[in-house]
């Protein structure tokens, strides 16, 4: 699970804390079968019901927002040709459909809008990454 700044993990601590409350109680009945027993881990699990309940009905926040989804660029880094130049492609799943293309020689990030092209030409340095044969 990656930790993005300024994201939000209340439904999952909501949803952790309500199984540990329920398998404290439970344990704690398991254990001790006394009257004192009993009073501490009836409530404790009733609460972690409640809290259950409480988790799985909030909202899933992810942090994925559109400005999130939109201002998100690959970091720009040299790779090491490997007998060519090498690259990396990233293209969104959701719309706006969108590729970055980041030339392993030059580090420049190039984006297109829509899948990834038939062939490419790194406007920075000029070199041909790929080109498709199936044209």
């Amino acid at each position: 699970m990656s930790v993005l700044p300024g994201v939000s993990n209340r439904r999952l601590n909501v949803v952790i804390s309500a199984w540990i409350c329920i398998a404290l109680g439970a344990g704690l009945i398991l254990y001790d079968n006394s009257m004192f027993a009993m009073s501490i881990s009836a409530p404790l699990s009733i609460g972690g019901l409640i809290l259950l309940i409480l988790g799985l009905s909030m909202d899933y926040e992810d942090g994925k927002t559109e400005s999130t989804h939109e201002s998100w660029t690959p970091g720009a880094s040299f790779m090491p040709d490997a007998g060519r130049a090498m690259f990396r492609i990233d293209t969104t799943l959701e719309e706006p459909v969108r590729t970055s293309i980041l030339c392993g020689r030059c580090a420049n990030i190039d984006w297109v809008e829509g899948k990834k092209p038939s062939h490419f030409t790194c406007p920075s340095c000029g070199t041909e990454l790929w080109e498709s044969e199936e044209e």
